[in-house]
């Protein structure tokens, strides 16, 4: 004979039906899409798309990525060989107002252009600088300068940066205060004059190119994270699931790379995203401050360091800064709406308030 189950001081057979409430515990159901993306990252996407700001952000990024994509077919270049040479409209130093039609050797039309305005001449969208590298051009190409420049940047730093805080944090000891002194090292520079001045050391030995700027960027911009991300993982390692992963023997490089990183690297994620924008900025600067790209290089710091000489008369020559400065302006803002969406998503204390879910 079959023992009787005993809950709540009553009887209960096996055959007899369970009590109201004993095992109808609610179940959330799991969408395909979170099932396979995962619950954190599913979170997190949902978040993005329920925050008007975050929306506006995504919208601003996809918007310059489609043009970074479709630069060859906005403004066809002239130079196939090097297309993120500006071309020039001859060498005069007065700036050209926005509309004023090619003299010289102009580039290839568009395919919409004449569709459009029902002319076969092109012209200067933008203006011109000084010197007369088209405006609109730089603008268009820079936003393809941009994107490599922030994505290449932000990935070295930030591999750099997981890299030296995982293995400060997992293996301690020693091992953790050498790195975390090398670290105190690097940040007791200023930011922006070290890579300054490291640019402008690496450029008469490998020449102006986008390489300098980006070696001494990524130089001295891994620091924050691989002290964020030690952090996290000081904490990680000791939950449940590392300690057991360690009893059955798994090794050291699949625990770090299967178990902690990825539970432990949202917070360096968000702190990445709001990077980016800094970045592109800081490669403007050193842009603007001739320690970057080569002259004419397509690059939104370089144009506005074409008005240095136009500053006590941008009140006329206005489009000179204007428009890739606005360019510049729309960019970093879209990565900072993204990246604030993400810190209040992943906050604890936002979970309960609706932008967290």
């Amino acid at each position: 004979m079959t023992a009787p189950l005993i809950a709540d001081e009553k009887e209960i057979t096996p055959s007899a039906p369970a009590p109201v409430g004993l095992y109808d515990l609610p179940v959330r159901k799991i969408g395909k899409l979170e099932e396979k993306l995962g619950p954190e990252t599913y979170r997190i996407l949902r978040g993005i798309v329920r925050n008007p700001l975050s929306v506006i952000g995504v919208i601003l990024i996809a918007t310059f990525v489609l043009i970074a994509i479709f630069a060859p077919v906005i403004a066809p270049p002239k130079n196939v060989t090097n297309p993120y040479m500006i071309p020039r409209d001859g060498f005069s130093p007065t700036p050209k107002e926005p509309g004023t039609a090619w003299r010289s050797n102009p580039p290839p039309l568009p395919f919409y252009w004449t569709a459009l305005t029902g002319k076969e001449t092109w012209t200067h969208l933008f203006g011109t600088a000084s010197g007369q590298y088209d405006i609109f051009y730089g603008v268009i190409w820079g936003t393809r300068t941009a994107l490599r420049v922030g994505i290449i940047i932000e990935f070295f730093c930030l591999m750099l940066g997981i890299f030296v805080g995982s293995m400060s944090a997992y293996y301690g000891g020693k091992l953790d205060m050498i790195l975390m002194r090398i670290t105190e090292i690097f940040q007791a520079f200023p930011y922006f004059l070290a890579a300054m001045t490291l640019s402008a050391i690496l450029i008469p030995a490998i020449g102006k190119s986008l390489i300098p700027a980006i070696i001494a960027l990524v130089s001295f911009g891994w620091m924050g994270y691989a002290r964020l991300i030690r952090g996290d993982i000081l904490s990680v390692r000791e939950r449940e699931y590392v300690m057991a992963a360690r009893v059955v023997g798994v090794k050291d490089n699949r625990i770090l790379t299967k178990h902690i990183i990825p539970n432990a690297i949202f917070p360096t994620l968000v702190v990445a995203s709001l990077d980016i924008g800094t970045i592109v900025v800081s490669f403007a600067v050193l842009s603007f401050l001739g320690i970057g790209t080569e002259v004419g290089y397509a690059d939104w710091g370089q144009i506005i360091s074409f008005a240095r000489n136009w500053i006590p008369q941008l009140a006329r020559y206005w489009y000179i800064v204007v428009f890739p400065g606005v360019a510049l302006i729309l960019f970093v803002l879209g990565w900072n709406l993204v990246g604030d969406a993400m810190r209040d998503i992943m906050d604890p204390r936002m979970r309960g308030s609706g932008q967290g879910e």
